[in-house]
C-alpha cells in the first residue's frame, strides 16, 4: 500500500511538473512575441510620426536594425525597403495589413516569410500623404528559443523534481503512518481515551475491523478445538477412519488403520492410493464404486480378525470430491454368533440323543415289545439317560448364570484341602473301575470363597482326570499358596490335548474325543464351568498339555476375594 500510494502521488507530481515546464515554456515564448509585437507597434507608430513631419534625420536612425521598414504607395507598389536585395517590382496590394491600413489606418498580419524564412510580424499604418508604412519582424519560435533555454529548464526541472520526490515520500509516510499504527488490540470504540488519531473518518472501520477480528478470533478458537476433539476422539478411536480425495489418495488416517494395515506411520500412508494399504481386489473395487458415488458395505478378514467396512462417498455441489472408509473391527461378535452356532447346534445335538433313546425304549415298553425279564434293563437305561438329560440342562443352567451374574457370592472361610479329600473320596470308585490311582498332595490352606462352587470346580476337574486318562494312569490333585492366590493344580498322564486344540478346550461343548465323551457321558461343559468359576472368584486358569503324555491345569483363586463375582 506504501509503495502503491508513494508511485501514484510521485508519477502525478512529475507528470504535473513536466507539463507545467512546457507550458510555462510555450508561455514564455508567447509572452516574448507579445512583447516584440508590443515594441514593432511602438516602432511604427514613432516612424510614422517622423516621416509626416518630416525629420528625417532621426529616422534614417531607426532604420537600422533587426526591423525592416517598408514604404508603399497606395496602389500596393513598395518605393522603399530597409533589407538589402529586397524585389520591389513585387506588387504589396493584396497584403492583408496594407489593406486594413489603407481602409483603416493601421493593419496587422502574421505569417511565415519566404525572405526571412519564419514566422514574420507585420504591422502597416497608413501616413498622411496616403503612403503606407510597414514594419516587420521575425517573430522568436519555440523552437529557436528552446535550445538556449533547455539546460537551464532542465536543472530547474530536475531539482524540482528531486524536491517533489522526497516531498512526496515525507507525505506517504505521513498519510500511512496512522493506519500502520493503529492498535486494533487496545481498540474498542471511536470514542476511546487514546490519543486524538489523525484520521477521524477511519475510527468507524477500524472499530468495525477490531470487532470483527474479534468475532474471527473467537470463531477460529472455536474452530480450534472443535478440531482438536475431533481429531483426538478419531485417533483414540478403536475403529479404523481413512479419508480420501477424488482421486483414492490417502488424506488421512488414525492409528487404528496403521495398526489394522501394519503401516508404521501415517506418512507411509498420506498421499497414496488407497491399494498401497491393501490391495484385496474386491476391496479396491469397492473402493472405486464408493469414489463414483455408490455407499457400500463389505467384510473382510486379516491376520486372523473380522472387519466390517462401510464405505461413503463425500459430496459437495453435486460432485464427489472423495469418500469416507470405516472399519469396524467385529471379530469378537463373529465369534460370538460363531459360537452361538455352535452352541445351538451341539445343545440340539446333545438334548436330541438321549430323548431319542428315552423315547425309543418307552416306546417299545409301552408297544409290549419288550419282555417283561427285560423292563429293567430297559429302565435303566431310561434312568441313565434321563440323568445325563438332567445335567446337561443343570451345566447349561450353570453356565447361563454365570453369563448373567446370577451366580451366588457366599463367600466363607474354610479349608479348601479338606474339600478337596471330600471330592476325591466321591470318585475314587469311578477311578478304581480303570485302575486309575488318584493322589492328593500340597497342604492345608484356609481361603474365603464360595465353598459350593469350588466344590463344582474341583469334581470337574478330578472327573476330566478320570474320563480322559489312561486305563492304569495317575491323577494328581495339588493344593498350594502362590503369593495371594490358592492354586489348583490338576494334573493327570491321559491322553493329551493337541496344541491346535488346546485354544478351544474351555469353549462349551468343544471336546477332544468325541468318541470318548460318548463313553463316559460327558458333556462337554465341565471345563467351561471351570474356567467361569476361576474368573467368578477374579482367578486365571491355565493350561499345559502334550499329546499321548497328558494334561496339566493350573485354576489361581485369589484369597482376597474384594467384590468377587462382582
Amino acid at each position: 500500500m506504501h509503495k502503491r500510494i508513494f508511485r501514484n502521488f510521485a508519477g502525478l507530481v512529475m507528470l504535473c511538473i513536466v507539463g507545467l515546464a512546457v507550458l510555462f515554456s510555450v508561455l514564455f515564448i508567447r509572452a516574448a512575441q507579445a512583447r516584440e509585437i508590443v515594441a514593432i507597434k511602438d516602432k511604427a507608430y514613432l516612424v510614422a510620426s517622423m516621416l509626416n513631419s518630416g525629420d528625417f534625420e532621426s529616422y534614417s536612425g531607426l532604420t537600422a536594425g533587426a526591423t525592416r521598414i517598408t514604404i508603399i504607395e497606395p496602389r500596393g507598389w513598395a518605393i522603399f525597403d530597409s533589407y538589402p536585395g529586397t524585389d520591389l517590382s513585387i506588387n504589396r496590394g493584396d497584403r492583408i495589413e496594407f489593406a486594413q491600413a489603407i481602409a483603416y489606418g493601421s493593419g496587422e498580419a502574421i505569417r511565415r516569410s519566404v525572405t526571412f524564412g519564419g514566422y514574420t510580424f507585420y504591422y502597416a499604418v497608413r501616413l498622411e500623404n496616403g503612403n503606407v508604412l510597414r514594419l516587420s519582424s521575425t517573430l522568436n519560435s519555440l523552437r529557436a528559443v528552446f535550445p538556449a533555454v533547455l539546460p537551464d529548464l532542465v536543472i530547474i526541472t530536475t531539482a524540482i523534481l528531486l524536491l517533489a520526490y522526497y516531498l512526496t515520500y515525507r507525505l506517504t509516510k505521513r498519510i500511512i503512518k496512522p493506519l500502520i499504527e493503529v492498535d486494533f488490540e487496545n481498540t474498542e470504540t471511536a470514542e476511546t481515551e487514546h490519543e486524538e488519531p489523525v484520521y477521524e473518518e477511519l475510527w468507524p472501520y477500524i472499530n468495525k475491523i477490531y470487532h470483527q477480528k474479534l468475532e474471527i478470533a473467537g470463531q477460529l478458537t472455536m474452530l480450534r478445538n472443535r478440531a482438536e476433539t475431533i481429531e483426538a476422539i478419531i485417533e483414540n478411536m478403536r475403529e479404523g477412519l481413512v479419508i480420501l480425495d477424488e482421486k483414492g489418495l490417502v488424506m488421512a488416517a488414525n492409528k487404528s488403520v496403521l495398526k489394522i494395515f501394519e503401516i508404521p506411520k501415517e506418512q507411509d500412508i498420506i498421499h497414496k492410493n488407497i491399494q498401497y494399504a491393501y490391495r484385496d481386489p474386491e476391496f479396491v473395487q469397492a473402493v472405486n464404486q464408493c469414489l463414483e458415488g455408490k455407499s457400500l458395505e463389505m467384510a473382510f478378514n486379516k491376520n486372523n480378525r473380522v472387519y466390517n467396512t462401510f464405505l461413503d462417498p463425500v459430496n459437495a455441489d453435486g460432485y464427489n470430491i472423495g469418500a469416507i472408509i470405516f472399519f469396524l473391527d467385529t471379530t469378537q461378535q463373529f465369534k460370538a454368533e460363531t459360537q452361538r452356532k455352535e452352541f445351538t447346534a451341539n445343545v440340539s445335538h446333545e438334548l436330541k440323543t438321549p430323548l431319542t433313546t428315552i423315547s425309543a425304549l418307552s416306546e417299545m415298553i409301552e408297544s409290549g415289545m419288550v419282555q417283561t425279564g427285560d423292563i429293567p434293563d430297559f429302565a435303566s437305561k431310561i434312568a441313565s439317560h434321563s440323568k445325563r438329560l438332567i445335567n446337561i440342562i443343570d451345566d447349561i443352567i450353570r453356565l447361563s448364570e454365570f453369563d448373567e451374574s446370577k451366580v451366588e457370592k457366599d463367600f466363607i472361610a474354610f479349608d479348601i484341602y479338606e474339600l478337596a479329600k471330600i471330592v476325591i473320596a466321591s470318585l475314587k470308585d469311578k477311578a478304581a473301575e480303570r485302575a486309575i490311582t488318584i493322589e492328593l498332595t500340597g497342604q492345608p490352606l484356609i481361603i474365603k470363597a464360595n465353598s459350593r462352587l469350588l466344590d463344582e470346580l474341583m469334581y470337574n476337574l478330578v472327573d476330566n482326570g478320570i474320563k480322559y486318562n489312561k486305563d492304569g494312569g495317575r491323577f494328581t490333585l495339588d493344593i498350594s499358596k502362590e503369593d495371594r492366590w490358592c492354586k489348583i493344580t490338576a494334573a493327570d498322564t491321559g491322553i493329551g490335548i493337541a496344541k491346535e486344540n488346546q485354544s478351544r478346550v474351555f469353549e462349551r461343548f468343544y471336546r477332544v474325543d468325541s468318541s470318548r465323551s460318548k463313553k463316559t457321558g460327558g458333556t462337554g461343559l465341565g471345563l467351561s464351568i471351570v474356567k467361569h468359576i476361576t474368573e467368578h472368584h477374579n482367578g486365571k486358569i491355565e493350561l499345559d498339555s502334550t499329546e499321548g503324555k497328558g494334561t496339566t491345569i493350573v485354576c489361581y483363586i485369589s484369597t482376597e476375594p474384594t467384590n468377587a463375582g462382582a
